[in-house]
C-alpha cells in the first residue's frame, strides 16, 4: 500500500508542481517532471538498479569508513529541508544502508558550486565552517569537495587610522602557541549546499531531492510518521529569514523516520508541538540587541598586495555601522555592513537610491573601504532590501516522537537558532547530524529508539548553546562590558595558569572536542576557582596586614 501511495504522490507532484529534482542523468540540471536517478553514462534496467542500492552500502562503507550497515530490511526516511543539514542527514542515512532517502525542499535549488556566479559575492552571506563543522563533513566524506570551493581564513585584517591594512595571523594548526587546531573555511551557505547536493547528486542514488515541495507538518497518530506535503507560493526572488507558508493539499507519505531540517519556522517542529503526547515547545526570545545587515563585495584586487586570506573588519563608531568581511574561492570578499534599526547608519543606508550615493556615503563612512568598491556592485547595493538576522531561539521539552514503527526527530536551526556572528548555527547543525549517526549506529537503527537516544543526547546541548550565545548579545555599554570583561580575563588567565582556565568560551566554541553544556560546567568552575582564590589571597592580605600592626603595636 505505502510503494503504491508513495508512487501517487509523485504523480502528484509532477503534475501540480512540476518541481526541478537533481538526478545523476541530469548533470546536475534540474529537470522537470520524471526523476533519472541512474548515472549519466549508463542506462540500467529496473533489476540492476535495484540491486545497485542494495549493494550501495558496502561499496560507501569501503569508501570512507564511517560506521555503515547494509540494510537488512526496506527502510524509508524522509529529510524536510535540503540545506546543508539536511543534505548531510541525507549523505549519513544513506552511507548508513537506508534504502529510500526523500528529500523535501520548499525552495528553489542552488546553483552548481562551480557556477561563475559565486564569484560575485551577492548570493548569501558567507559562512565560516570551524572545527565542529568540519569534523562532520570530514566523517561523511563531503570535506574534500567543500575545500575545493571554500577559502581559507588565517586570522584579521584591521585598518589604522591612516586608512592601511594592518594583518595579524594566526600561528597554523600543530605549531607552539597555535591558537586553534584547524584552519577555518569560508564559503556562501548556499554554495556550501550546492557541494552537498552536487555529493548526493554523484554518489547516492538512493536520495532523491525535490525542490518546490514544502511540508506542512507530520501527522503521528498512526504507527509510522506520515509526512503532509505541499506546494509553496511562487518565489519572489526576496532573500529574507520569513517564508510563505504553504497550505496543505492532501498529499500524503508514510515513512519509518522523518528528520526535520527545515530551519527556525520548521513545520516538523510545529507538529510536534500541537501534539498532546509530547512536550515540545518552542521558546523564541525577544531580540533587545537587534541588528540588521546588507552583503557588499569588496576587491582586494584592486590594491596589490592586499591580503584574501584573512577577516576583514573596520567600524564607525559615530554612525554604529560594521564591517566585517570573508573571502570567496574566487579571491574577494563578502562584506557584511551591520547596523542597529535606531542608528544613525541604518536611516541613510535606507535613503540611498543610487550607486554615486552609496559611495559617498561608504566613503565617508568607511574611508578605507573605498579603494576596494565597484559601481556595479553599489549600484546592486542600493536595489537590495536591507535584511535581519534571526532572533534567538530553543526548544524545551522533547525534540522528537517515537512511534511504535517510527520516530520524527528535530535537528539545526528547528531546535536553536543563534545570530550567525556566533559562527555555531551551520556548524552545530552539522554536527547534529554526526550525533544522529551516532545514535541511529546504537539502537541498530531503530528509528524510535534512535529519535528518543538522540533527544536524550543533543536536547541540553542545543539550549546550552542558545543561552550562551544569548549571554554575548547584551545590550548598551552594560552589555558590551559583559562579554568584554569574561573575555579579557580568560585570555589573561589562561595565559598564566593554562592547566586551571581554558581559553575563552567564545574559542571554545568553536572547538569539537568541546560540548555545549560542558564549557558552560568548566566556566563555572572556573569561576568558582578564580573566587576561591581571590578569597584566600584576600584572607592572607588580612593575615599579614594583623600581623604588622600587631607587631608594630608591640614595638
Amino acid at each position: 500500500g505505502r510503494d503504491r501511495g508513495r508512487s501517487s504522490v509523485r504523480e502528484q507532484v509532477r503534475k501540480t508542481r512540476a518541481p526541478a529534482r537533481f538526478t545523476a542523468e541530469s548533470g546536475g540540471n534540474p529537470t522537470v517532471g520524471g526523476s533519472v536517478r541512474l548515472s549519466r553514462h549508463t542506462q540500467l534496467s529496473a533489476a540492476m538498479y535495484k540491486h545497485m542500492r542494495i549493494g550501495s552500502a558496502s561499496h560507501q562503507a569501503a569508501r570512507f569508513g564511517s560506521p555503515i550497515r547494509a540494510a537488512a530490511s526496506h527502510q524509508a526516511a524522509a529529510v524536510v529541508g535540503a540545506g546543508p543539514a539536511g543534505l548531510l542527514t541525507a549523505i549519513m542515512l544513506a552511507q548508513r544502508g537506508w534504502t529510500d532517502v526523500s528529500v523535501f525542499d520548499a525552495r528553489a535549488a542552488p546553483p552548481l558550486p562551480e557556477d561563475q556566479l559565486w564569484g560575485d559575492g551577492e548570493r548569501s552571506y558567507q559562512l565560516g565552517l570551524n572545527g565542529r563543522g568540519q569534523a562532520a563533513l570530514r566523517e561523511f566524506g563531503a570535506m574534500e569537495r567543500v575545500s575545493r570551493f571554500s577559502a581559507t581564513v588565517n586570522g584579521r585584517l584591521s585598518f589604522n587610522a591612516e586608512g592601511k591594512p594592518v594583518e595579524s595571523r594566526l600561528k597554523p594548526p600543530g605549531t607552539p602557541g597555535a591558537e586553534k587546531t584547524y584552519v577555518t573555511r569560508v564559503l556562501q551557505r548556499d554554495r556550501l549546499q550546492a557541494c552537498l547536493l552536487a555529493e548526493v547528486r554523484e554518489r547516492y542514488p538512493q536520495v532523491d531531492v525535490q525542490f518546490g515541495v514544502g511540508c506542512s507538518g507530520v501527522d503521528l497518530s498512526g504507527e509510522r510518521p506520515l509526512l503532509e506535503l505541499c506546494s509553496p507560493p511562487a518565489a519572489d526572488g526576496v532573500e529574507d529569514e520569513a517564508e510563505e507558508e504553504c497550505d496543505p493539499d492532501g498529499r500524503t507519505e508514510a515513512f519509518d523516520l522523518v528528520v526535520g531540517a527545515d530551519g527556525v519556522r520548521s513545520a516538523v517542529r510545529e507538529s510536534l508541538s500541537a501534539d498532546e503526547s509530547t512536550s515540545t515547545r518552542t521558546v523564541r526570545y525577544a531580540d533587545k540587541n537587534e541588528r540588521r545587515y546588507k552583503t557588499l563585495p569588496l576587491h582586494p584586487s584592486a590594491v596589490p598586495g592586499t591580503a584574501a586570506d584573512l577577516n576583514w573588519g573596520c567600524r564607525n563608531g559615530t554612525l554604529d555601522l560594521g564591517m566585517d568581511a570573508l573571502p570567496t574561492k574566487e579571491g574577494e570578499m563578502v562584506a557584511v555592513l551591520l547596523v542597529k534599526p535606531s542608528s544613525p547608519a541604518y536611516g541613510a543606508m535606507e535613503g540611498l537610491s543610487t550607486g554615486a550615493e552609496a559611495r559617498a556615503f561608504l566613503s565617508s563612512a568607511l574611508p578605507p573601504l573605498e579603494p576596494y568598491l565597484r559601481d556595479d556592485d553599489l549600484d546592486r547595493f542600493v536595489q537590495r532590501p536591507v535584511a535581519r538576522l534571526p532572533k534567538f531561539m530553543l526548544v524545551e521539552g522533547q525534540i522528537h516522537a517515537s512511534l511504535p514503527k517510527g520516530g520524527v526527530v528535530l535537528l539545526g536551526d528547528a531546535i536553536k537558532a543563534v545570530k550567525p556572528y556566533f559562527g555555531q548555527g551551520a556548524n552545530s547543525a552539522l554536527e547534529d547530524v554526526s550525533v544522529l549517526a551516532k545514535c541511529l549506529g546504537e539502537c541498530g537503527d531503530d528509528p524510535a529508539a534512535a529519535a528518543a537516544s538522540f533527544d536524550e543526547a543533543r536536547a541540553e546541548q542545543a539550549r546550552a548553546l542558545v543561552r550562551t550565545s544569548r549571554s554575548f548579545d547584551g545590550r548598551g555599554p552594560l552589555g558590551t562590558a559583559r562579554f568584554l570583561v569574561p573575555l579579557l580575563l580568560d585570555i589573561q588567565l589562561n595565559k598564566l595558569l593554562p592547566r586551571v582556565f581554558s581559553p575563552p568560551m567564545l574559542r571554545g566554541l568553536q572547538d569539537e572536542r568541546n560540548t555545549f553544556v560542558g564549557l558552560r560546567r568548566t566556566k563555572r568552575r572556573e569561576r568558582a576557582v578564580l573566587l576561591g582564590l581571590l578569597a584566600g589571597m584576600a584572607a592572607a592580605a588580612r593575615a599579614v596586614g594583623g600581623f604588622v600592626l600587631r607587631r608594630s603595636a608591640g614595638v
